[in-house]
This record gives structure tokens, sequence and C-alpha cells, in this order.
């Protein structure tokens, strides 16, 4: 039967389990398909038994909350799951290839299964990318990328995926497709063993990763949401980046050098009272002094990313009186005689005093007008609020509700998961905060008491943003492949729920004015991201002459369960292009030592990555864990 394609298998196995008949029909999921091989095998040697009693629908407990989502329930918009396709892959590596849809809606999946020949690496378990929408013409959610394919592949697991070629919110889907996917693998790899599953997704797929950490039990055994995006009050990380960019825009050049390596270290010796003000604000709001590094993004002026930017003359129909009592009403910004107020109010004239333009600076500081309750743990808030907690300022209706209900399916975010979970979250990503990722650390830590460190880890990621999982070009020089993290957490959280290991211990942090703050030693920092450092520079600044030889020196380690370190480069231009380091074996502690010389004058920002692997196998080409180190040199005649 092994050698047989799957829909074959599974048309056999239901239709000896008293099941669906016709080629290609919807598979009911009663029970995995392991057990109806089972029973399928058995049939033909003892009599027929009572057909199996029908399965639970999914529980919804009132209209717009959350799908209650089992192993053995069955969601009505997904409950006839149609094989269209199963080929034979070689690219990204061999692998058998199973597609199909749900009938009824516009959800795809995609299976992909071992080789045959590579059956015996599969080790009972599957990883699922999640993600809610595309960005590219072409791309369908419904299929892995060649990376997830070659991860789960390489790393004893399947890959099931789905989606569409535009928009699939929510876990429901998902969940649906791994449950089938179970029975397709089972029937495939010959197995009435349990097969555990892992989800996982960036961004807005972290919103669907924590819909189904919280609402689904028994479908995933672990959860890896990435670079974690909660529901903020007002969108306020965004509106206070657009807020900063009409105050500082400017001044973002020198708020950028002072905070680079050998710069002055004082990114307000530059700012005027409007924008001194405005920079602590935003501070405060934990926006990273890291983001900093690429003031375009961060101020919503990559068209790459941002092509309309991060503001805009729309009204907000929720609350259309607003703008007029921003521009007129006592307590608003607009008509403050504060520094920052008047750099307002000269903002417009110098846009030209329109409708438009009054909503386009109003809706940038509308994070002052409506703050959350006083206990829910916003603590970036807490700068507009008296020091009895009374608001500082006139508070106007809570706003329309944002994105995150409909794409994380309605989930509470109120730490409640089922089974294990680690996040994967970034230093220098403006998009979802650091700190967001502490605030939804909290509600778990408040949910499951003293099972929390149990269940639930934290990675944060040094030198890495929430986009360009892969860097290239100039952004390498200041950016690394987080995506290393992710399946390194992806491995262990499997590790921890099939084997009861634990994960390596949450990167420790402290919290001052909304940043997350993280020891610059690898032992006290902990995590699993490695730690490198220009050695006795406390400066960052190298001055050196052109044609003569300068000596860089730096010193790398790896936590506790980090591993070792297997490679070290150097990129002596920062225009993002390594070259091989002299590293000679993996070890977990490293001296890094080399010479450059300069041949034009000018001011140059010199990295050095170290890459680090759990096994310290330098030919891994997953789960690789770097970091980066960088130093100022000027160079003169």
């Amino acid at each position: 039967m092994r050698d047989l394609p799957v829909t074959t298998i599974v048309r056999a196995a239901i239709n000896d389990a008293g099941g669906a008949t016709v080629p290609r029909k919807p598979v009911p999921r009663r029970a995995p398909l392991a057990l109806g091989v089972a029973i399928a095998l058995t049939a033909v040697l003892l009599p027929a038994l009572p057909a199996a009693a029908e399965p639970a629908p999914c529980v919804q407990s009132a209209p717009n909350a959350p799908v209650q989502v089992t192993a053995d329930c069955v969601d009505a918009t997904y409950s006839k799951p149609i094989i269209d396709a199963e080929t034979d892959q070689t690219t990204p590596v061999p692998h058998h290839r199973v597609s199909g849809h749900f009938e009824g809606t516009n959800i795809q999946f995609t299976i992909y299964l071992h080789a045959q020949a590579d059956k015996v690496k599969w080790d009972g378990r599957f990883f699922q990318y999640t993600y809610p929408t595309v960005f590219t013409p072409g791309q369908n959610l419904a299929q892995a990328t060649d990376r997830a394919i070659g991860f789960a592949l390489s790393s004893g697991g399947y890959a099931v995926q789905a989606g569409n070629p535009s928009l699939s919110l929510g876990y429901r889907h998902a969940a649906a497709a791994a449950k089938f996917a179970e029975t397709v693998a089972a029937a495939y790899y010959g197995t009435d063993q349990p097969i555990f599953g892992y989800l996982y997704g960036p961004s807005g797929g972290s919103f669907q990763t924590v819909g189904a950490a919280e609402n689904t039990d028994g479908v995933w055994q672990g959860f890896v949401p990435m670079v974690q995006a909660v529901p903020t009050p007002n969108s306020y990380n965004f509106n206070g980046r657009s807020a900063a960019e009409l105050i500082l825009g400017d001044k973002a050049a020198a708020i950028r050098d002072a905070l680079l390596p050998g710069g002055s270290g004082d990114p307000y010796a530059t700012l005027d009272a409007a924008e001194r003000a405005m920079l602590t604000e935003v501070h405060k709001l934990g926006i990273p002094w890291k983001a900093w590094e690429n003031t375009d993004y961060l101020l919503g002026r990559d068209p790459q990313y941002y092509g309309a930017g991060l503001s805009a003359d729309a009204p907000l129909a929720y609350d259309p009186t607003y703008v007029d009592d921003f521009w007129n009403a006592p307590g608003y910004l607009g008509t403050e005689s504060t520094p920052l107020g008047q750099r307002v109010r000269a903002e417009l004239t110098e846009m030209g005093d329109t409708v438009g333009h009054r909503w386009n600076i109003a809706k940038r500081f509308a994070y002052r007008y409506q703050l959350p309750a006083a206990n829910t743990g916003w603590i970036a808030l807490d700068q507009f609020r008296k020091p009895d907690g009374t608001p500082l300022y006139p508070q106007r209706p809570v706003g329309e509700p944002g994105f995150s209900g409909a794409v994380s399916g309605n989930a509470a975010f109120d730490g409640t998961i089922n089974g294990k979970v680690i996040v994967v979250s970034n230093l220098y990503d403006s998009d979802a905060l650091p700190l967001h990722t502490d605030w939804y650390s909290k509600r778990v830590e408040a949910a499951l008491g003293s099972a929390a460190s149990a269940n639930y880890r934290v990675y944060f990621t040094d030198h890495a943003d929430h986009q360009d999982a892969t860097p290239t070009g100039a952004r390498a020089a200041t950016l690394v492949d987080w995506y290393g993290e992710v399946e390194q957490a992806l491995r262990d959280v499997a590790r921890w729920a099939e084997d009861g290991v634990p994960a390596p211990a949450s990167t420790r942090y402290s919290i001052k004015d909304s940043q997350i703050d993280v020891s610059p030693l690898a032992l006290v920092r902990g995590g699993i991201q490695p730690v490198v450092d220009f050695v006795s520079l406390p400066d960052g600044l190298i001055k050196a002459k052109v044609g003569k030889p300068i000596n860089l020196v730096a010193a790398a380690r790896t936590p506790l369960g980090g591993g070792k370190i297997i490679a070290a480069e150097w990129d002596y231009e920062g225009d993002g292009t390594y070259v091989a380091g002299d590293l000679r074996k993996p070890q977990q502690i490293v001296a890094l030592t080399t010479k450059h010389t300069f041949t034009q004058p000018g001011t140059y920002f010199v990295s050095v990555r170290v890459t680090a692997e759990r096994d310290g196998n330098v030919g891994a080409k997953y789960a690789l864990l770097q970091n980066i180190d960088r130093i100022r040199v000027v160079v003169t005649q």
C-alpha cells in the first residue's frame, strides 16, 4: 500500500471503512485517517462494526466569538476537502506534493510530504506557515516557499499551507487544512500514531497563530508567533511614527548619526524644544531607538513598503467632529501654547490650511485622546496620564475596531494558550514593537500563572527588524537573517511538545520608558542568539589613515542552548558584502581578528557577523543564528 498514490490510499481506506466511494469526494474527518486505515485493514478479518457516531460540530459561543476548534470537531465551512492534484517534485528538494481545496470556499491547501525514498526521515510531525494576505502579484498563500518546504522536510516533518491568492483571515482554514493533511499523511506514511503539528506566522500571521493558540485544542501542539503583532489601541505605534515624520523628518539624519556606532550618543543635541518633546513622546511610545537606523522605513518614507506614507487626508468616519476639536477646543494639541502645539500649527500653515490637511495632522496625534483603561497594560500610553491615572487630555469614544479581530479570528488575546508557544520578536521592529511582545507575555503569565514557564518562551533578536527576514544589499550590513531563529524555535517547540525537553530560557530584558533593553553579555541575556562585540571600543570609533592597515578585534559567544559559532565574516565597506573570517573550529566562545587597509578617505561602518548552529554543524542550511556588531571608521589622508 505504501507505494500507491495518496489519493488511491485515502479513497481505499475510506471506502473500506464505510466512507465516501466516489473518487475525489470530500473526506469527512471522523478521526485521524490512520485510524481509518486500521479499520479498513481489519474490516476484511472481523465482522462489520456499528458505524461510528458523527463528530460534533466546532463550537462558537456567540456570533462574534472565536470558533473553538478541536482535533475531532467538524467546521461546517471547511468540511469538504477535495484533492485536486498529486505530483512528485524535485525542487527545492525531492518531495511528494498533494494540493486541493475546500468545496464552497476560496481556500486552497498544499501538503508537502517526503519523497518515497525519504519516508524514513519523517519523525511524525508537520510544520505549517500562515499569513493573511498577499502583497506580490502571482503569490498564492496556499503554496509554501522553498525555504519552508526544505526546512520542514529536513526537520523530520512534512509541510502544510492553506490560503489563496488574495485574503485568508483567521485560523479556521489553517486548522481544517492541518486536520485533513494528517489523514493524508497517515495514509502516505502508513502510521496510526499521533501526529504532532506546529503553526507559525509573522506579523499578520502572528495574529492568526495566537488566534489558533488560544482557540484550538489538539490541532497543533506548538506555536511560534513571529514579530508579534497585538491589537494596539488606535494603532498608536503607526500614528506615533507618523507624528514623528511631521515634526522630526528634517532632523532624522542627525538623530540617526547620533545613535550609530561612534556617534555622539545624544539624539537630542540638534533638536529645538518642539522636536525634543516629540522625540521624547515617540521614545516613550516604545518606538525602538534602534529603528532610527533605517529612518526612511521608520518614518514611512520608504516607497517599497509605504508608497503612500503613514498619513492621509481622509477623515475618521467614526469620529467626524474630532478634527474641529483638535484645532479649536481647549486641551488639544492644535490649541496648545506649548512649543509642540505651536509647531503643529506652523506645519498646517506650511502644508496649506485645508480640511484634508487638518485631518492629516490631527489623526497623527489621535492616540493622545483615546486612552485604554489604565489597568490594561498599555504602559506606553501612561505618559498621557496624571499621577492618579486620569487622562491629561480630553478623551473621545474608542475608535472603530482595528483589523486584528478579523485577522486573528476574533481572538481575545487573553493569554489562554493551548500548547507550547515560543515568540520570536525583533529589537529593531517599529511595526510590531518589542514592547508589545512583553504586553502579551504578561497576559500569558496572568492566565497561566505558575504554568507559564512550562509552556511559554520569548526570544528577542538583535539587529533584526520587521521586514527582510533575509536582508540583502546595504541592509545586510546592519541586519541579520532572523528566520534562522524562527527555525530553531520551531525545532525547540517540537522537542518540548514531543519529548518534554524544555526550550532554552527566554531572553532576559528590562523595560525603561517603554524600551526593551537586553544585556550585552550572552550568558546574562539568554535566549538563543549569539552575541558579538568589537573589543575595547567603548565609543565605537576608530580613526585611520589611507594606506595604513588597522587591526580589528571582536569577541563572540553563544548563550546556554545557543550552540556553537560556526562562521565569522567581515564587511569592511558597510555595503553588505561579507568576506569569510578565520574561524578554525566551531566553538561557544571565539576571538576574531583581522587587518584591513582603506584606500580612500571617508567614513565607513565596518560590520562583523557571526553565525551559530545548535550542534556546531558547519554544513547546516537551516536554523542558523546570527548577530552583528559594527564600528565607525573615519579614514583620512
